[in-house]
């Protein structure tokens, strides 16, 4: 991947609180420039890096939270959650994944996929749809749903007790 040196000093003054999260934020920029055929410069890792506006409902929740909610209950790596794999196992919290994505962030449906391997939209709805439908038929699947979606709005992925 060709970054450009103001682009790393950007990214190693933005992020500076763990090696996860600056991951994520190169996978994000990385996903966003593939999807959209672009090189990475300044401006494209800004629109990817976007923070959401203060105040909404979308405000706290950013798509790190939500995968390393996902990747700690489901015991995952987040490698597993891009790859092509289609077992249970990683399909299931990549769906999650994706919903909740949908559910929290402000990102589009192309973006969310391209974070996941560069997934295709309607793969992303698919997840959503998956997830609403198998959360109506199993209670106890939509309690482990909503119970991480609780834990990434309120900023911890403890597991349930």
């Amino acid at each position: 991947m060709d970054v450009p040196n103001e682009v790393i000093e950007y990214l190693a003054n933005k992020i500076d609180s763990n090696a996860r999260e600056l991951e994520g934020a190169i996978i994000t920029i990385q996903g966003h420039a593939n999807l959209q055929g672009r090189s990475i410069d300044m401006k494209l890792v800004q629109e990817a890096l976007r923070v959401p506006v203060a105040g909404s409902k979308h405000s706290q929740v950013t798509l790190q939270h939500i995968i390393d909610a996902v990747t700690e209950y489901y015991n995952v790596k987040l490698s597993d959650l891009q790859s092509r794999r289609r077992h249970k196992s990683v399909t299931e919290p990549r769906q999650i994944c994706m919903w909740l994505a949908r559910k929290r962030t402000r990102f589009s449906l192309e973006e969310i996929g391209g974070y996941f391997g560069g997934r295709d939209h309607t793969t992303v709805m698919h997840s959503i749809r998956t997830v609403d439908a198998k959360s109506k038929k199993d209670p106890q699947y939509a309690k482990q749903v909503e119970h991480l979606d609780e834990q990434i709005s309120l900023g911890t992925s403890a597991p349930i007790a």
